[in-house]
């Protein structure tokens, strides 16, 4: 099982990824792995790249066999585009050889950041106090399909200590970047990987052939030494009366396959054939799965022997427990399938997904049903799984099983476009949140919601108040209705009332607002951590403006102390607990607090941002704008009254924050100081985003790629950085993003180089 720290909904098929086996019949590649040996030891990455069917894994396998380092291996799965999931996959694996730190498990959990990079420092410090090098495969790392999980592997070859190697297999040419500039890298490709004619010779002679010269020429010519080529010839020439002959007819890989599978098939029984074509939906196969997708017992026989017999199911595990088809033969088979009986593989994926949900590997169960066009359980499994995989930096996979079930799909359930409107508000997508929220309001649902809701009604009637994007007086109309709709003991009742008491805050009505934002404070402490931490800062701003500042200072305390104990650090509604302790620090006279509440608060509003709460935005930058005219911030305090004023304007209402920003306004005319033209405090959201990413192991060009912009502009946002930081260096930038609290630290990172371990 995933070690304390990786929870197993989150990486469910960790067991199942070991190392392949040594199957025999393989021709050893002896020529190849004495060239792999010959790789220099201060080389740490070596890459196996080439086209399907080459042998890359077969070679992976050899070679690492011959190594004499200690061997973690992870098959790279399609949803390892999810960077923490691959990354956690990774660490598991590394796990097994030798234990790693608990602080690097625990970052996986603790869901403060995205845990993949939060992880990564810690494990490479881990690494480093391993007492021998060890050697980490990674194939098929052509499905890692995101930018985020390939700067992973970058990071992580980068980082790696004296000794440590990472032999890489793909189907695809992987971007190094400086890696392979400074001949850090070795790389084999299908040339190196092809058969010769002695390899193609000791093929058919493992086959029972006694193969000609003429045999091996026309074998190594029609399939130019493409290893799966060369073994389907071997069985095809066996099974042939005239040797030579079949070798020149190769003509071709997918005629060829379809025609030999077709043959192979013939000669099967037709509960064989029934068997395989069933199966070939299906990823990986065991007994118990196939005995539900073909609605009947005796699948585990059938595995075995199909095994023993070499009809292209390959084991995947030393108990002879879980199976997979040969790539070429399941696609093959799949589509025999769809032309036989079309109807039958939505039937096939159905069936897997209800044994995967039996057997809690949500994942999967949710893969299967999309796929078997399920929608209703598809998106009934989704909604119950990802607020969990979210919180655990799953958001990538989330992402894909929401867009897999599109705007019809949400209405049909509407709970999902719910909780999909969460998670989008959440990570700062307003208009997605919009769209989604919209998608709820068009469907029906009877009853309360999974998530505890009392109806539909009132959980629309919720997130509009909480969004409050309609203006003040729609969120106060919003938040009253809220508040009936979930009475006291409701379990959406401290957001309800949270939700009013910022309405009254926002509508001018203070008395109003202490009565309701105590009540969510009170209410919300075990059920709604995150409303009842939100109400606790709304209150200590009111009493700093009341002049109260004893309470103002508990209030504070108390709101961050929530956060810390229910995880909250990285949730965009901690903001405000944020901007209430840096007005406190400021009445302290402590500035170098205040500057670092003020510069987590801004990581915050940089990213996950509060886009989708433009109230949030509003009040926070009226605030900030305040504190730093306290601090004598005269060009940061500009700057963010200039958004406040942008963030105002968009409301359609906007309560007293008109009046908040006119005040602010006649301060900021009013005031007068030797402020620098430019200030760590004035960093935009994007260098914001881009200063978060300085302290790893990223190139420009990297970071570009991860933010989704080009070289160019990073350079430029870098750049502004360095001046407003009033640093020449990334690693001086870096220091001093982390002493404003602008970059956050994580525990055992090497806090001082902004590149890390080398």
């Amino acid at each position: 099982m995933a070690p304390a720290g990786l929870s197993d909904f989150a990486y469910p098929d960790a067991e199942t990824q070991l190392r392949p086996l040594r199957r025999p019949g393989l021709v050893e590649r002896s020529a190849l792995l004495a060239r792999l040996e010959l790789v220099r030891d201060d080389v740490p990455l070596v890459l196996v790249t080439a086209p399907a069917g080459y042998g890359k894994t077969t070679v992976l396998s050899q070679a690492s066999a011959a190594d004499g380092r200690d061997v973690a291996w992870v098959t790279v799965e399609e949803a390892d585009a999810d960077p923490v999931r691959f990354a956690g996959r990774v660490a598991l694996a590394l796990h097994r050889i030798q234990p790693l730190d608990a602080d690097v498990l625990e970052a996986f959990a603790t869901g403060d950041g995205p845990p993949h990079g939060a992880a990564l420092p810690l494990l490479l410090r881990s690494l480093r106090g391993w007492e021998r090098p060890a050697l980490l495969v990674l194939d098929d790392v052509h499905r890692l399909r995101s930018v985020p999980a390939m700067s992973f592997v970058r990071a992580l070859v980068d980082g790696l200590p004296p000794g440590f190697r990472i032999l890489i297999g793909s189907r695809l040419a992987l971007s190094l970047g400086r890696l392979r500039s400074e001949g850090r890298s070795a790389e084999f490709g299908a040339g190196d990987l092809a058969f010769s004619e002695a390899e193609v010779r000791a093929v058919l002679t493992g086959e029972g052939l006694v193969p000609s010269g003429e045999t091996v020429q026309a074998v190594v010519r029609r399939t130019e030494g493409w290893p799966a080529g060369v073994y389907l010839a071997a069985l095809a020439i066996r099974a042939s009366l005239d040797a030579p002959d079949a070798a020149g007819r190769i003509a071709g890989d997918d005629p060829f396959v379809a025609d030999y599978f077709q043959e192979l098939l013939v000669r099967e029984s037709p509960d064989t054939i029934r068997f395989l074509l069933r199966s070939a939906p299906l990823e990986e196969m065991c007994a118990s799965l196939c005995d539900r997708v073909l609605g009947r017992s005796g699948s585990a026989s059938q595995l075995t022997e199909a095994a023993r017999r070499n009809l292209f199911v390959v084991p995947l595990d030393r108990r002879g427990e879980w199976y997979r088809l040969h790539h070429l033969f399941a696609d093959f088979l799949l589509s025999e399938l769809r032309r036989r009986e079309p109807d039958e593989e939505s039937q096939v994926h159905r069936a897997a997904a209800s044994w995967y949900e039996e057997h809690l590997l949500p994942e999967r169960a949710i893969r299967h049903a999309i796929a078997g066009r399920d929608i209703g359980a598809a998106a009934r499994l989704v909604n119950r799984y990802a607020r969990e995989f979210w919180a655990a930096g799953r958001l990538d996979t989330v992402r894909e099983w929401i867009a897999s079930l599109d705007d019809d799909g949400l209405t049909s359930y509407p709970p999902l476009a719910i909780t999909a409107a969460w998670i989008s508000a959440f990570e700062g997508d307003r208009l997605s949140a919009q769209r989604f929220l919209d998608a709820a309001e068009r469907g029906s649902f009877a009853g309360p919601l999974p998530d505890g809701s009392a109806s539909l009604a009132s959980a629309t009637t919720v997130m509009r108040a909480v969004m409050g994007v309609w203006g003040v007086d729609r969120m106060l109309v919003d938040a009253v209705a809220a508040v009936e709709l979930e009475p006291p003991g409701a379990p959406w009742h401290p957001g309800a009332i949270g939700a009013l008491g910022v309405a009254h805050v926002l509508a001018g009505d203070k008395g109003l607002a202490v009565k309701e934002l105590e009540l969510a404070a009170e209410r919300g402490r075990e059920a709604q951590r995150v409303a009842a931490s939100a109400a606790l800062a709304e209150l200590s701003l009111l009493a700093a403006e009341r002049g109260d500042w004893s309470r103002a200072e508990d209030l504070a305390d108390d709101a961050l102390d929530l956060v810390v104990a229910a995880g909250l650090q990285q949730h965009v509604f901690t903001i405000l607990s944020h901007t209430a302790a840096a007005r406190v620090a400021v009445h302290r006279g402590d500035e170098t607090q205040a500057r670092r509440q003020v510069g987590a608060a801004l990581r915050l509003y940089a990213t996950p941002s509060p886009a989708a709460f433009p109230w949030i935005s509003a009040q926070f930058t009226i605030n900030l704008a305040h504190i730093l005219l306290d601090l004598g911030d005269l060009a940061a305090a500009r700057f963010r009254a200039g958004e406040a004023r942008r963030h105002v304007v968009r409301l359609p209402t906007q309560g007293v924050l008109r009046h908040q920003l006119s005040a602010l306004s006649v301060r900021l005319t009013g005031a007068r100081g030797d402020s620098p033209a430019s200030s760590a405090m004035a960093l935009s959201a994007a260098e914001m985003r881009v200063l978060q990413l300085l302290p790893t192991h990223l190139t420009l060009g990297e970071i570009g790629e991860e933010l989704h912009t080009s070289r160019h502009t990073v350079k430029t946002q870098v750049a502004s950085v360095y001046r407003k930081l009033e640093s020449s260096t990334r690693t001086e930038a870096v220091r001093r993003g982390r002493a404003l609290g602008l970059v956050r630290t994580v525990r055992g990172s090497d806090a001082d180089d902004p590149a890390g371990p080398r």
